[in-house]
């Protein structure tokens, strides 16, 4: 029988071997083929990253607020052990060490609060944040978490020469009181409907339509209308006549998405971790200052 040869690099190779090496190596892709399409069907390769998309807002001092000189970014992703290069206050922080604790990697979006919530019902964002419970919210089937991200005194700011006797929200009735449209201020807020209820596009818009006498009064979250008072220079003109409700504020998602179960036990049992750890304690006395 004849052996045909082939010269390579001056050797002779028979013909046979040639294709003998060949399908080995064709094999062995194969091979190692099969062996990935298992590894990664049994997590050999590590699980893929947990992640998840969440909105707020920045004109929310202290609980979330731009950075000084930061730069608008339109995604941020953020892994575990780092932190956002535009955004920060007391519910960010507890936001993001709570979902940090249980390894999710979370990508921010920072928006104004209507479209937030426009997104979040387009199925384009999992949560938005931090959101109080009301009777409308929970008419629109949306769930949230058991753990809450922050506390809010609701309270009626009015001008400082103004003489009221505070009797609660019922001592309002017929009265023109504004609200920063899109927020909500509670359940007591939303039974009261014989309050002339004036919606504004921000804190300062509404301040500057109390102070000219176009509302007897402002419905606002303390803290926040309290730090716009105090940056504008205009704490000496307003007042508190009194507090009609403290609220839990939570995280907030759509019930009709399957995943969100699994994100909000993750983000409660985070919550839990950073409380039992301290670094709620110290997040607490970092935005107490």
């Amino acid at each position: 029988m004849r052996m045909r040869v082939s010269r390579t690099k001056g050797l002779f190779v028979p013909e046979w071997k040639k294709r003998r090496n060949h399908t080995g190596r064709l094999m062995g892709k194969i091979l190692l083929s099969i062996l990935l399409v298992f590894a990664l069907a049994n997590g050999a390769l590590g699980e893929a990253p947990k992640k998840v998309t969440l909105a707020t807002l920045t004109d929310f001092a202290p609980y979330c607020f731009a950075k000084d000189k930061a730069v608008f970014i339109p995604v941020e992703h953020i892994p575990p052990g780092s932190d956002s290069l535009q955004l920060q206050g007391y519910s960010w922080d507890v936001v993001r060490e709570s979902f940090h604790a249980m390894d999710y990697t979370l990508r921010l979006l920072v928006v104004p609060w209507e479209r937030g919530t426009h997104y979040l019902a387009n199925g384009k964002v999992d949560f938005v944040f931090p959101a109080n419970k009301t009777v409308e919210r929970e008419k629109k089937d949306y769930v949230f978490s058991e753990e809450y991200v922050d506390q809010i005194e609701t309270v009626i700011y009015m001008r400082r020469d103004e003489n009221f006797a505070w009797r609660g929200l019922d001592s309002l009735d017929g009265l023109s009181i504004g609200f920063v449209r899109g927020w909500a201020y509670g359940k007591h807020w939303e039974g009261a409907d014989r309050i002339v209820k004036e919606s504004t596009d921000s804190i300062l818009q509404g301040f500057e339509m109390l102070g000219k006498g176009r509302l007897f009064g402002f419905a606002g979250y303390k803290r926040p209308y309290d730090h716009v008072l105090k940056t504008t220079g205009q704490t000496h003109l307003y007042k508190i006549i009194g507090q009609f409700d403290t609220i839990d504020e939570f995280l907030m998602g759509r019930r009709a998405d399957g995943d969100n179960r699994q994100l909000l036990q993750a983000f409660d049992e985070g919550k839990r971790k950073i409380r039992e750890n301290g670094i709620l304690q110290q997040i607490e006395e970092k935005w107490q200052q």
